[in-house]
Parts: C-alpha cells; sequence; structure tokens
C-alpha cells in the first residue's frame, strides 16, 4: 500500500471514533460534555430570576400599602405581581428541566393567588 491509502484509511478510522465519542457524551442520560444542557449559570435563567426577583419585591411593597392604606387597589397589584412572580419561577423550571419540569406547584400557587385576589377589600375608606 502506498502512503496515501494509509494515510486515508487512518484519517477515516479518527473520524469515526471522534463521531462515536460525541455519541457517547452526549448520550440523553447523563450530561453532556460537549454540548451543554442550560445551567443556572445562563443568562437568560440570571434574566428571568432578577425579573422573578423585582416581581417579588413588588408583590412585597403592594402588600405593606395594602396593610398601610387598604386600599384595594394596592392588593390587586400585589396579588397580580406574586402571580407574575410565580410565572417567572415556572419559565425558569422549564428552561433548567425542559419538557420533565413538574409544573403542577406552580399551577397550583396560581390558583391560590388568583383566590386571594378575589377576597381584596377596602378596609380603611
Amino acid at each position: 500500500m502506498n502512503k496515501t491509502i494509509t494515510w486515508l484509511i487512518r484519517g477515516s478510522v479518527l473520524i469515526v471514533m471522534g463521531g462515536f465519542l460525541l455519541a457517547y457524551l452526549n448520550l440523553e442520560k447523563k450530561p453532556s460534555l460537549i454540548f451543554s444542557q442550560p445551567t443556572i449559570e445562563d443568562l437568560k435563567y440570571k434574566e428571568l430570576d432578577k425579573k422573578r426577583a423585582n416581581a417579588e419585591f413588588a408583590a412585597k411593597r403592594d402588600s405593606i400599602d395594602y396593610d398601610k392604606f387598604g386600599s384595594t387597589i394596592f392588593c390587586n397589584s400585589s396579588m397580580n405581581s406574586w402571580i407574575e412572580s410565580v410565572n417567572y419561577s415556572k419559565e425558569m423550571d422549564l428552561y433548567i428541566f425542559g419538557k420533565d419540569a413538574d409544573l403542577s406547584e406552580w399551577n397550583n400557587a396560581i390558583k391560590d393567588y388568583e383566590n386571594e385576589r378575589s377576597r381584596c377589600r377596602d378596609f380603611n375608606p
């Protein structure tokens, strides 16, 4: 055999071995080493976490204003902010876990906040 055929065989063997290595490293059961799954350090996750934290801050602030002034506006605003916060938490779970995310906890929390929002009343006119 001449040198060209030998190098072609070696190159094709290396390409096949590299393909098997990539296939092995990217199995669905374990985290990928080459093409990584989304992680908590991702920018989109950090952005969603920041939005969730802002929504929680707004909800707490409006709740304090509701306790202080007793207006329905603050109560509704607080509950809407809590619902928004829970929605961002759902998005964060979907981003990390994908189709395997269990969203029943978040859906129940949204229903609870909607029930609480229906009880908002003016108590200090």
